[in-house]
């Protein structure tokens, strides 16, 4: 059943301040969330209905949930299927997630159990691709309700039966939400998971089926509500792999440092980071780092770059998937400053050899020092450093004892231009 959205007003008079607010805090803060693709064709969606009358659900599964029809949700392992969180005194007065006061949604005193169990069937079969799973969350307990909550985790797990009738999970199944936290007012949560269906040689996939679980043992907290829970099939070209929120990239030091975030991740192997001067051709690689594979949640990255082009360099990634195929970030631009010469440590803590990179406008002598915790003098080495970027290595450090050290470079003028803390490990 469709639901309509409700906005309405509750006067601070009427049920004493807090039970206003609890209600208020229902119409306020909900949070609507984005598809996790574009034109997506909705395969089986649940809302839960509208009314004021508590019901049950064919897709709970007794045992894990059982229906208690009226009363306070006090006992560990029940539900009901109503139009507001308030079952239970300390509990939140909030209405569905779409605001809509006689909308229903699953109301649930937890337990750790797999709860919710759907089936789809398809006789001319389910296509592979990408799919998406979302569902909106809600921790139904006011702040301060326990001293040491349970939070409730929710796994999210989408599986396909295969010609040995045993469910095999979609790639990108199961997907583990993040805990949901006690919130003032109380909050909505989108939760979900990009999934692919692969492809089945031979076979047809007919049947799919989603099933959540609570993965928090009952007690104190685990308290949860769950609305407009929603499987859709993506289009043919899309989503891509790999979403970037953005990349960027700022000086640090004597180099480069870019940073960069994505939204999701399936399937995802590595990221090269390139770098070129004029951002069209001869692009050189710097470095790699480790993708997270499959995720829906925000990832943030980093590689710094310890030799930079003098005056601008042009960065951009390549990101590779577990299949081999890959795409490129946009391109990022960046000018080097280098009024003062620039000092950087490569690696620190460092071993045997510290590495220390240099980014100067013009050719020049500098010193360099190591100076232990009684101030004394530890090693020291005279470089020459040409225009541009320049490494050096103290090569007698070996010998040092672990611990810190203060690393000092000064110039041919006496100017410091680094002065900081190193650790010999």
């Amino acid at each position: 059943m469709e639901k309509k959205f409700a906005f309405f007003k509750r006067s601070l008079l009427s049920g004493g301040l807090v039970a206003s607010l609890l209600t208020i805090a229902s119409f306020t803060n909900v949070t609507y969330s984005q598809t996790s693709c574009a034109n997506s064709t909705v395969l089986f969606s649940e809302d839960f209905g509208t009314g004021t009358t508590a019901t049950s659900s064919p897709d709970i599964i007794p045992g894990a949930l059982d229906f208690q029809a009226s009363g306070s949700l006090v006992a560990e392992g029940v539900y009901r299927i109503i139009n507001s969180t308030h079952q239970k005194s300390e509990w939140h007065n909030a209405s569905d997630h779409t605001g809509n006061a006689d909308g229903k949604m699953l109301v649930a005193n937890g337990q750790a159990e797999v709860f919710y169990n759907h089936v789809l069937t398809n006789t001319s079969g389910f296509e592979n691709g990408f799919y998406s799973l979302s569902a909106f969350a809600m921790n139904v307990d006011t702040p301060g309700t326990c001293s040491q909550p349970k939070l409730t985790t929710l796994t999210y797990n989408v599986e396909y039966l295969n010609a040995s009738s045993v469910w095999v999970p979609l790639v990108g199944s199961p997907y583990v939400a993040a805990p949901l936290q006690q919130e003032f007012p109380a909050k909505w949560v989108s939760q979900g998971a990009l999934i692919n269906l692969p492809v089945v040689n031979n076979f047809t996939i007919t049947s799919i089926r989603v099933r959540i679980s609570d993965g928090t043992v009952g007690g104190c907290g685990n308290d949860f509500a769950l609305d407009d829970i929603s499987f859709a099939q993506c289009p043919a070209n899309a989503p891509t792999p790999v979403e970037f929120l953005n990349i960027s990239a700022r000086q640090k030091g004597s180099g480069v440092s870019v940073d960069w975030s994505t939204s999701q991740e399936f399937n995802s192997d590595y990221f090269d980071l390139e770098k070129s001067v004029d951002g069209n051709f001869n692009w050189t690689y710097v470095n790699t780092v480790k993708a997270a594979g499959n995720s829906s949640v925000v990832k943030n990255y980093n590689i710094y770059d310890a030799k930079p082009f003098s005056g601008y360099s042009f960065y951009r990634l390549k990101q590779v998937d577990k299949d081999g195929k890959f795409k490129y970030s946009k391109t990022v631009k960046i000018n080097i400053n280098i009024s003062k010469t620039g000092v950087s440590v490569l690696a620190n803590p460092f071993r045997n050899v510290l590495v220390v990179d240099f980014l100067s406008s013009k050719d020049e002598v500098v010193k360099a020092r190591l100076i232990d915790i009684t101030g004394r003098v530890a090693a020291n080495e005279n470089w020459s450093v040409t225009s541009g970027s320049t490494r050096k290595e103290f090569s007698n450090v070996n010998h040092l004892q672990p611990g810190m050290y203060i690393l000092n470079v000064s110039n041919a003028a006496g100017e410091i231009l680094y002065n900081n803390k190193v650790i010999k490990q």
